[in-house]
Protein backbone atom coordinates (compact mmCIF):
# COMPACT_ATOMS: atom_id res chain seq x y z
CA UNK A 1 0.00 0.00 0.00
CA UNK A 2 1.41 3.34 -1.00
CA UNK A 3 2.16 6.01 1.87
CA UNK A 4 1.55 9.76 0.20
CA UNK A 5 0.30 13.08 1.37
CA UNK A 6 -2.21 14.94 -0.47
CA UNK A 7 -2.33 18.83 0.10
CA UNK A 8 -5.02 20.69 -2.60
CA UNK A 9 -3.74 24.50 -3.25
CA UNK A 10 -5.24 27.86 -5.09
CA UNK A 11 -3.34 30.28 -6.60
CA UNK A 12 -4.12 34.20 -6.55
CA UNK A 13 -1.92 35.77 -10.11
CA UNK A 14 -0.98 39.04 -10.33
CA UNK A 15 -0.56 40.73 -13.42
CA UNK A 16 0.61 44.32 -14.89
CA UNK A 17 -0.42 44.52 -18.83
CA UNK A 18 1.82 46.85 -20.86
CA UNK A 19 1.06 47.61 -25.18
CA UNK A 20 4.21 45.83 -26.93
CA UNK A 21 6.66 49.10 -28.06
CA UNK A 22 6.03 51.35 -24.73
CA UNK A 23 8.60 53.44 -23.56
CA UNK A 24 11.05 51.93 -20.50
CA UNK A 25 9.54 54.86 -18.63
CA UNK A 26 6.37 52.86 -18.49
CA UNK A 27 7.93 49.40 -18.30
CA UNK A 28 9.85 50.76 -15.14
CA UNK A 29 6.51 51.61 -13.69
CA UNK A 30 5.05 48.68 -13.71
CA UNK A 31 8.01 47.05 -12.76
CA UNK A 32 8.03 48.98 -9.61
CA UNK A 33 4.95 48.58 -8.94
CA UNK A 34 4.67 44.85 -9.51
CA UNK A 35 8.24 44.93 -7.12
CA UNK A 36 5.94 47.36 -4.65
CA UNK A 37 3.39 44.46 -4.52
CA UNK A 38 5.08 41.29 -4.29
CA UNK A 39 6.90 42.92 -1.03
CA UNK A 40 3.46 44.01 0.29
CA UNK A 41 2.01 40.35 -0.41
CA UNK A 42 4.91 38.40 1.45
CA UNK A 43 5.04 40.96 3.97
CA UNK A 44 8.84 42.19 2.87
CA UNK A 45 10.40 45.74 4.09
CA UNK A 46 9.80 48.76 1.48
CA UNK A 47 13.43 48.15 0.64
CA UNK A 48 13.65 44.91 0.21
CA UNK A 49 14.89 42.87 -3.10
CA UNK A 50 13.69 39.35 -4.07
CA UNK A 51 16.25 36.65 -3.43
CA UNK A 52 15.99 35.48 -7.05
CA UNK A 53 15.31 37.09 -10.12
CA UNK A 54 12.41 34.51 -10.52
CA UNK A 55 9.88 36.50 -8.46
CA UNK A 56 8.50 38.01 -11.61
CA UNK A 57 7.57 36.36 -15.12
CA UNK A 58 8.10 38.47 -18.05
CA UNK A 59 5.81 37.43 -21.18
CA UNK A 60 5.46 38.77 -24.22
CA UNK A 61 1.75 38.27 -25.78
CA UNK A 62 0.18 38.96 -28.54
CA UNK A 63 0.70 43.14 -29.00
CA UNK A 64 1.48 43.23 -24.91
CA UNK A 65 4.21 42.84 -22.64
CA UNK A 66 2.82 41.08 -19.02
CA UNK A 67 4.43 40.69 -15.74
CA UNK A 68 3.48 38.38 -13.33
CA UNK A 69 3.71 36.50 -10.05
CA UNK A 70 1.84 33.82 -8.57
CA UNK A 71 0.77 33.64 -4.48
CA UNK A 72 -0.14 29.98 -3.17
CA UNK A 73 -2.19 29.38 -0.47
CA UNK A 74 -2.94 25.64 0.77
CA UNK A 75 -6.73 25.26 1.73
CA UNK A 76 -6.45 22.15 2.29
CA UNK A 77 -4.13 20.73 5.20
CA UNK A 78 -1.87 17.72 4.22
CA UNK A 79 -3.48 14.64 4.82
CA UNK A 80 -1.95 11.28 5.86
CA UNK A 81 -3.87 8.92 3.10
CA UNK A 82 -2.44 5.80 5.24
CA UNK A 83 -3.87 7.40 8.44
CA UNK A 84 -7.23 8.42 7.23
CA UNK A 85 -7.71 4.81 5.29
CA UNK A 86 -6.77 3.00 8.92
CA UNK A 87 -9.59 4.93 10.80
CA UNK A 88 -12.05 4.46 8.06
CA UNK A 89 -11.96 8.35 6.03
CA UNK A 90 -11.29 6.87 2.83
Amino acid sequence: MALYETREYTTRTYEWVLPSGCPASEFDKAWTAALATFRHVHGLAEDAVPDDGGWVQVHAVDDTVVLRFEERFEIQAAVDVQAAISEGRS
